[in-house]
């Protein structure tokens, strides 16, 4: 029996006889003695162990982002830094930049039979706002494949940003004040540095994304807008007003939405003006990503899971597979 499983309970874990690591939990219930959970970025979906019990671990960005949009107290926290590993039992993890928003990273696993590198959600091309993750060789590789299918390839960012200035401009003179409905944290920030940056055109924020915008400026990321909740401040139109998909109180004749997703590339219009831009690696960069680590083995997890662990496994020569679950009896082998 090898002294080292990986797979799913409640989300990614890897474990030996000495130590078990959990990564982006799935929920905030207990996970057992002696777990230590590590967050890779501060998006809703994977912020549950922050309600863990368990030992935590996140960068200062992801803890700054976490406080500012959920006032729950945090217990148990321990703060890392890139490329600086941390110890638990017989297993080293070493957190690396993820280029998915500020703060996010990657982490490889080095346990005494083989280095395992899980990727958390990745972005692999510089933006306005993040650097393009870093890439470890490994043995074993653990990766996301939400635009895992060949489909899926962006244009360049570059062009992608023209695509919206130009259209936000042209909205401009006509009167109307764009509005981008897109995640609070990371895509909103990259939106309004894009109008900071190439456009004279002022920007408002709603309330939830200002917040994480005061973390980026904590940060170093420096940010120009006014917070729409403050009287008086708000510019006169037009203006970019960059807020939440559930957000609709901008909807008015004087208005033109948009959307920046990912998803725009198969998105009916339904009157929005809608472009592909994600926080995630397309798929040329997913392979591209996968075939410099040299693992040997790949393990998918979320997205495109048997399309692209069928594509890997064909064009790279590797075990490619889903990530197994877990049962509660396996953690009982040890």
């Amino acid at each position: 029996m090898t002294g080292v499983k990986i797979g799913w309970q409640g989300g990614v874990v890897v474990f030996t006889k000495e130590a078990k690591v959990l990564f982006d939990p799935t929920s905030g219930r207990p996970t057992g003695r002696n777990t230590h959970v590590f967050i890779t970025h501060a998006h809703a979906d994977h912020t549950y162990g922050f309600r863990s019990s368990a030992k935590k671990y996140a960068t200062p960005e992801t803890i700054a982002i976490y406080k500012r949009l959920d006032r729950r107290r945090l217990d148990d926290l321990v703060t890392v830094k890139l490329n600086q590993a941390i110890k638990v039992g017989n297993i080293n993890v070493t957190p690396i930049n993820a280029g998915h928003m500020l703060g996010s990273t990657q982490f490889l696993v080095e346990t005494p039979e083989k280095k395992v590198l899980y990727t958390g959600d990745i972005n692999c091309v510089d933006t306005l706002t993040t650097e393009a993750a870093q890439v470890d060789e490994c043995d074993e590789l653990i990766t996301e494949a939400t635009y895992g299918d060949p489909f899926y390839i962006f244009p360049s960012r570059h062009r992608i940003y023209a695509r919206i200035v130009e259209w936000a401009a042209a909205q401009a003179k006509k009167g109307r004040s764009p509005v981008f409905q897109v995640y609070a944290a990371g895509k909103a920030q990259e939106i309004v540095k894009l109008f900071n940056i190439y456009t004279t055109l002022p920007v408002v924020t709603n309330s939830f994304v200002s917040k994480v915008n005061d973390a980026h400026t904590e940060f170093g990321v420096k940010l120009n807008y006014e917070d729409a909740s403050r009287e008086g401040k708000i510019p006169r139109r037009p203006h970019i007003f960059v807020t939440t998909y559930r957000d609709d109180s901008a909807s008015s004749e004087e208005s033109a939405r948009a959307v920046a997703t990912g998803w725009a590339l198969k998105m009916p219009s339904r009157g929005l003006a809608s472009f592909p831009l994600s926080s995630h690696a397309d798929f040329r960069q997913l392979v591209h990503y996968a075939r410099a680590t040299k693992a040997k083995r790949i393990y998918i997890y979320t997205g495109y899971v048997d399309v692209f662990a069928n594509y890997l496994g064909k064009k790279l020569g590797v075990a490619a597979r889903p990530l197994p679950a877990l049962a509660q009896t396996e953690l009982g082998d040890f």
